[in-house]
C-alpha cells in the first residue's frame, strides 16, 4: 500500500527544494564572479597569456597579444610561435622547445625575439606549464610571454656603457686602481694590470700590495690608503717611488680619494698614477747641467777678469816694447848709420879740401875708400828696414819670406838649426794673412832664440782641411804656461802679441808646452773657397 506524503511531508519538501535551488543559484553567481574577476585578471595583465595544443598551435591568447604583436587574439589561433620569429631565431627556439615538448616538463625565462606586424623586433620572457588531459594524456602547455623589449634595451645600453667605461679606463695614459677598506684590490684597468706583471685585470682582485712586484714600498701605499680613507680627503699628485716586478726602480706621480657609498660612509680608496721616471731624469741631468753651467759661468768668468786685467796691463806692455824698440832703433841708427854717416861727412870734406888745393888724384883716392864704407851702411840700413817690414814680402811673398827670415836666423844664431816646409801655394795664402803669418812667425823664433834653449825647430805652414796652419815647434826647455801667463811679462807679452794677431784676422790660436819638452805654437784659420 501506496504510503501517501502528509502535507507537512509536502511542505518541508518543498523547503528543501527552495534552499537547494537557492544554494546552486549563489554556486553559479559565485563561479560567474570568479569567471569575470579571472578573464578581467587576464585582460588586464601587462603579459600575454597563452595556450598551444600537443602540435604547438595557439588555441588561445589573451588581448594583450594585440599590444605587444600587434595581432588581434583570433587572428593567433591555429598559427604556432614560430611562425612570428625571424627565420634564425625560429630554427633556434624551435629546437629548444622541441625538447622542452619531449621532456614535458615546466620552462620559464625563454628569451627570444618575435617580430612586430610592423615589422619592428620585440623580445619576449616565455614561461609555460604542461597541460594534462581527464586520461592523464598530455594536450599541450598554458604559458605566458612577458615584453622585456625595454629592459633589453637599458640592459644593452648598460652593457655598451660598461664596455666604454672599461674601454675607456684601458685607454687613457694613467694607471686606475680600487681598494676596499681591507686594503685589498677590487679592480683596475688594463694598463695597471700589465705594470704588475698580471695578463688582465680580473688577476689582481683580492690580492695586496705586499703580494705584489712592489712589496718594498707596500707599506708606503697602505699608509696613503688609511690615511685618505680615515681623513676622507683626497691625495693628489705626489711622487713616490715604485719597484717594478722586473726589479727596476721608477717613480710615480698618485693621487688617491675615498670611496663612498650611497649613504655617504667610506667603502675603500679610488688610486690614479702616472710614470714619470723619464720626467725625474730629465728633471736630474737638467739640475746637473744647471750647476755644470753655474760652474762652468763662475769659470768663465773668473777667465774674463782674468783676460780684462792682462788686457789693461798690455797698453803699458805696448808702450814698454815700443821703447825698447825705439830705443833699439835709436841704438843702431846712432852706433851705425850715424857713425857711418859721420865718416862719409870726414871723407867726402877731405876730398873736397884735397880737390880745392888741386889734387885731384888723393881726392879721387880717398872717394874710393869711402865705397866699402857706404856698402856697409847700406847694409845695415837694409837689415834695419828688413826687421820692420820686409819689402820682400811684397814682391816674392810669403814663402820667400819666411825662407829668408829662416837664414837670417841661422845666421844670428849658428847653433840652433832651423827647418821650414811648407804645403801650400803661395797663391793659396790670402793676402790680409800673409803679413800676420809672417810676424807670428818671426815672434816665434824670437822667443825661442831668447828663451827656449833649442837646438832644432821646426816650422809648417800648410794647407789642413778647410784652412792654413803655421805651426812652430822647438826640442827647447819648455814651459809651464800657467806660471808664465802669470810671472813673466817679457815671455807672455810676445804670447799675448801672436795670440791676438791671430784671433784678430779670424783665426784660433793654441800653445802646447811641457817642462823639459820644447814648445809648440799653432795657428789656424779658416779659409772660405768659392766652387
Amino acid at each position: 500500500m501506496t504510503h501517501k506524503p502528509s502535507y507537512e511531508e509536502l511542505e518541508r519538501r518543498v523547503q528543501e527544494l527552495e534552499e537547494e535551488m537557492l544554494i546552486r543559484t549563489r554556486a553559479e553567481e559565485a563561479l560567474r564572479e570568479s569567471e569575470k574577476r579571472h578573464r578581467s585578471m587576464v585582460e588586464t595583465s601587462s603579459d600575454w597569456l597563452w595556450e598551444i595544443d600537443a602540435k604547438g598551435r595557439y588555441t588561445y591568447a589573451s588581448a594583450r597579444a594585440r599590444e605587444i604583436l600587434g595581432y588581434a587574439p583570433e587572428e593567433l589561433v591555429g598559427r604556432t610561435p614560430f611562425d612570428l620569429m625571424p627565420e634564425e631565431e625560429s630554427q633556434r627556439v624551435r629546437a629548444i622547445f622541441a625538447k622542452i615538448a619531449e621532456a614535458r616538463r615546466p620552462f620559464s625565462l625563454l628569451e627570444n625575439v618575435n617580430l612586430h606586424r610592423d615589422g619592428r623586433r620585440v623580445v619576449l620572457e616565455t614561461s609555460g606549464v604542461p597541460v594534462f588531459g581527464p586520461g592523464g594524456e598530455f594536450t599541450g602547455y598554458r604559458g605566458v610571454d612577458r615584453d622585456i623589449t625595454e629592459r633589453k634595451r637599458a640592459e644593452d645600453a648598460l652593457r655598451e656603457s660598461q664596455q666604454m667605461l672599461h674601454s675607456v679606463l684601458d685607454t687613457i695614459p694613467v694607471r686606475v686602481f680600487w681598494k676596499d677598506l681591507d686594503f685589498n684590490y677590487m679592480g683596475c684597468n688594463r694598463p695597471f694590470a700589465l705594470d704588475a706583471g698580471l695578463h688582465s685585470p680580473e688577476e689582481i682582485v683580492g690580492r695586496n700590495d705586499f703580494e705584489m712586484g712592489w712589496g718594498d714600498q707596500a707599506q708606503l701605499y697602505r699608509s696613503d690608503d688609511c690615511r685618505v680613507i680615515e681623513t676622507g680627503s683626497p691625495r693628489l699628485g705626489y711622487e713616490e717611488p715604485q719597484t717594478t716586478p722586473s726589479g727596476d726602480r721608477i717613480w710615480l706621480r698618485t693621487s688617491k680619494v675615498p670611496l663612498f657609498d650611497v649613504k655617504g660612509e667610506a667603502r675603500g680608496v679610488l688610486g690614479t698614477y702616472e710614470d714619470i721616471t723619464v720626467y725625474k731624469k730629465a728633471e736630474e741631468a737638467l739640475q746637473k747641467a744647471h750647476h755644470e753651467l753655474e760652474r762652468r759661468v763662475e769659470e768663465r768668468t773668473a777667465e774674463l777678469e782674468k783676460a780684462n786685467q792682462e788686457l789693461w796691463q798690455i797698453p803699458s806692455k805696448l808702450i814698454a816694447v815700443q821703447e825698447e824698440e825705439r830705443k833699439r832703433l835709436a841704438s843702431e841708427l846712432h852706433d851705425s848709420i850715424g857713425q857711418t854717416l859721420a865718416a862719409i861727412k870726414f871723407w867726402v870734406e877731405m876730398a873736397l879740401n884735397l880737390r880745392n888745393a888741386g889734387d885731384d888724384s888723393t881726392a879721387f883716392a880717398h872717394l874710393e875708400q869711402f865705397i866699402p864704407i857706404l856698402q856697409r851702411s847700406i847694409e845695415e840700413t837694409r837689415n834695419i828696414y828688413m826687421g820692420l817690414r820686409p819689402s820682400m814680402l811684397d814682391s816674392k811673398g810669403l814663402l820667400a819670406t819666411l825662407e829668408w827670415l829662416r837664414q837670417e836666423c841661422m845666421k844670428l844664431y849658428p847653433g840652433r838649426h832651423i827647418e821650414l816646409d811648407h804645403g801650400i801655394a803661395e797663391e793659396a795664402i790670402p793676402k790680409n794673412l800673409k803679413v800676420n803669418i809672417f810676424r807670428i812667425a818671426q815672434e816665434a823664433l824670437n822667443n825661442i832664440a831668447k828663451h827656449s834653449k833649442a837646438e832644432w825647430v821646426d816650422i809648417l805652414l800648410s794647407k789642413n782641411g778647410a784652412g792654413i796652419e803655421l805651426v812652430v815647434s822647438d826640442d827647447g826647455v819648455g814651459m809651464d804656461l800657467e806660471i808664465v801667463m802669470q810671472t813673466s811679462a817679457a815671455k807672455s807679452l810676445g804670447l799675448t802679441i801672436m795670440r791676438e794677431r791671430t784671433e784678430l784676422t779670424g783665426g784660433s790660436f793654441s800653445i802646447e808646452s811641457t817642462p823639459g819638452e820644447g814648445t809648440t805654437i799653432r795657428a789656424f784659420w779658416t779659409i772660405e773657397t768659392e766652387d
